[in-house]
């Protein structure tokens, strides 16, 4: 997620140095086992936390968040979902939309390419259990109960068993959203299995660098991805089965086969300590350099969750009964990819946690996304930018369709306040919520929410319950006060446990005090609502999507006529940003623009391709000891702007 971006940016020329950091090593981890600790002393004492961290608000320039500290349990999250889930065991957890084709299309776009796509409608796997469901696929209709999705959960965590994987192996999930994602999820955590997903639209290549640098031992997909994941296979010895959403494949056991099994290996006692112990490994380029995997435990996700539907944080309202014909209901569209960090947390587990039915769509097509919200009336929209710009410039949107929501919640990439007010006046209703957030994969991820009173256009809001943050000067390290620029850096239970075998970078990224550091500029106003002005980190996001110059420019530097090559994020209307590469050629070696965007395409995801361009110079700036210094570039590039 990310906050809404001021449309007059600063140049980070104008910012000269870094943030003052200390070096971290096992201080960090000894402040989080401090915090852990602590948490476990208040749930033994309360089934709530009376303890309120936020009576001060701001305590030498470090700001509060205003809300009463949420409630932290010390569950994992299967134990969590479990309990949960024998509260409406009846109701629909996922779903699928009422429309039965023969095949899963798998994304192939970004988000911006979804709402301008002209592809047909996709679909899931046919429905082999007729009951009522929990989760409900927006294609095909098929639907677990909150009670069979816990059932197969144990039935798929034991036959993991019974394949000889054990605690602390890791599993692979490349998926579209289908209805068995939580499932699968779920069923690995429950057996001390934390779980990497990656992007179904990545190339073999991509997928067997993140396979290969998690030790991923098995792989869950779909059929259509069968070649490429046989392709990672063969390149990631550590990977002993591949497993299949759907279908028959050679060499991949069938999921719906594992759902037979009896789940008597499944131990709900496992020994699994939900404040070490990793429930998820998603990868992030964090604040520069290649994607890295980022540690969030049972305990990281736990809490943003509990932080996100806390009281006065968000409109959420719990399932009120477990009697389906009489109880309240939330319905959640669920287009946002579950194998982000934004899709998986702030949708999916948050979605479970209270109840909620999820209709699940595998990709966006706008036809199929709107008919999933004329036939079930969601009562909150988990948007990106260009979602909602889609929405609100539909002139035949059926606004009875809406009579239900409640809140439309805005993440991933910036949102204007233009496309903001757009939907709102095309919804025609003052009493609907619209919420800007901010995160980060490092920090579970979300840390801030806008206010359900008196939020700001323009804002991303206030830190969200638990969290505390401060802008720190970029050279002193020092706290600023309201209005002054800084790194943003944040402090709280959702914060990574660190960088997956990679300590340097934890280091760089996480103080011996436990702060995040963020990488975005940002200031502070006198109500402590944030706002962000630009970003330190060399990151570029694209439509919401991270994307990592260096590793960009690994691939670059393989074309045979490429001397020297920097990436950077060039300002797009649309996208946000595009990834355009700086390239020093050869000599001797005739290439055109064109030869060098091609040589990328074949290599890299759509959302990494080079839409910003090609431009051929005669040197990389860099400093004397030959680091890049893409912020010279960037400064060229904002000086050609203005």
């Amino acid at each position: 997620m990310a906050g809404f971006r001021l449309p007059s940016l600063k140049s980070l020329a104008n910012l000269s140095g870094i943030s003052a950091r200390v070096s971290t090593g096992p201080q960090h981890f000894q402040q989080l086992k401090k915090f852990q600790n602590l948490v476990q002393h208040r749930h033994r004492s309360s089934t709530a936390s009376s303890v309120n961290l936020s009576s001060e608000r701001i305590n030498d320039n470090v700001v509060y968040s205003r809300h009463e500290d949420c409630f932290l349990h010390t569950q994992t999250m299967v134990q969590r979902f479990f309990e949960q889930a024998s509260l409406w065991p009846n109701h629909t957890a996922v779903n699928e939309k009422l429309r039965i084709l023969k095949h899963v299309c798998v994304n192939t776009n970004t988000l911006v390419d979804f709402v301008t796509s002209k592809g047909k409608a996709v679909t899931g796997i046919n429905n082999s259990w007729p009951h009522p469901s929990s989760r409900e696929c927006g294609i095909t209709g098929r639907k677990y109960t909150y009670d069979k999705v816990r059932m197969l959960t144990r039935r798929f965590g034991s036959a993991l068993v019974r394949m000889g994987f054990k605690k602390s192996e890791v599993l692979g999930l490349v998926l579209p959203n289908l209805p068995e994602f939580p499932i699968v999820m779920l069923g690995a955590a429950g057996i001390g299995m934390p779980v990497t997903t990656v992007n179904p639209i990545y190339t073999a290549e991509e997928i067997a660098r993140q396979m290969q640098n998690s030790g991923t031992s098995v792989v869950v997909t779909i059929p259509q991805m069968a070649d490429t994941i046989r392709e990672v296979a063969s390149l990631c010895p550590e990977i002993r089965r591949l497993i299949v959403v759907g279908g028959p494949q050679e060499g991949f056991v069938s999921l719906s086969e594992m759902f037979q099994d009896s789940g008597d290996l499944f131990d709900e006692n496992i020994e699994i300590d939900p404040f070490e112990d990793m429930f998820v490994l998603p990868y992030s380029s964090g604040t520069t350099g290649l994607p890295k995997g980022v540690m969030l435990t049972h305990s990281n996700i736990g809490a943003n969750v509990q932080q996100i539907v806390h009281p006065g944080t968000c409109r959420v309202i719990p399932t009120t009964s477990s009697n389906v014909s009489d109880s309240f209901q939330e319905v959640y569209i669920c287009v946002l990819p579950f194998f982000h960090i934004y899709g998986m947390v702030g949708t999916m587990f948050t979605g479970l946690d209270h109840g909620a039915k999820l209709v699940t769509l595998p990709r966006f097509e706008s036809e199929s996304f709107l008919n999933c919200l004329y036939q079930h009336h969601p009562t909150m929209l988990q948007l990106v930018p260009p979602l909602v710009s889609f929405l609100g410039h539909r002139p035949d949107l059926k606004l009875e369709a809406f009579h239900r929501l409640h809140t439309v919640f805005c993440g991933a990439a910036p949102l204007g306040p233009a496309a903001a007010n757009k939907l709102m006046d095309r919804l025609g209703r003052r009493d609907i919520l619209m919420q800007e957030g901010y995160g980060m994969t490092e920090s579970s991820p979300v840390t801030h929410m806008s206010p359900i009173i008196n939020n700001q256009i323009g804002s991303f809001g206030e830190p969200v319950s638990r969290t505390r943050v401060k802008v720190v000067d970029l050279n002193t390290g020092e706290s600023l006060g309201p209005g002054q620029e800084g790194e943003m850096c944040v402090f709280g239970p959702q914060v990574m446990k660190g960088y997956y075998k990679n300590v340097k970078a934890t280091e760089e990224t996480i103080d011996s005090a436990g702060w995040l550091h963020t990488g975005d500029i940002a200031y502070y106003d006198e109500q402590n609502q944030f706002f962000i002005v630009d970003r330190l980190k060399e990151l570029i996001k694209v439509k919401g999507l991270q994307v990592s110059p260096s590793e960009l420019e690994d691939v670059l530097r393989r074309h045979p006529a490429v001397l020297d090559v920097a990436v950077i994020g060039v300002p797009d209307d649309i996208a946000g940003e595009l990834p355009r590469a700086y390239v020093v050629k050869k000599n001797g070696i005739s290439v055109s623009k064109d030869d060098i965007a091609e040589f990328v395409d074949v290599k890299v995801a759509p959302h990494k391709r080079l839409k910003g361009g090609v431009v051929f110079i005669d040197a990389i700036p860099k400093t004397n000891t030959g680091k890049l210094l893409r912020r010279e570039l960037k400064s060229m590039l904002l000086s050609q702007i203005s």
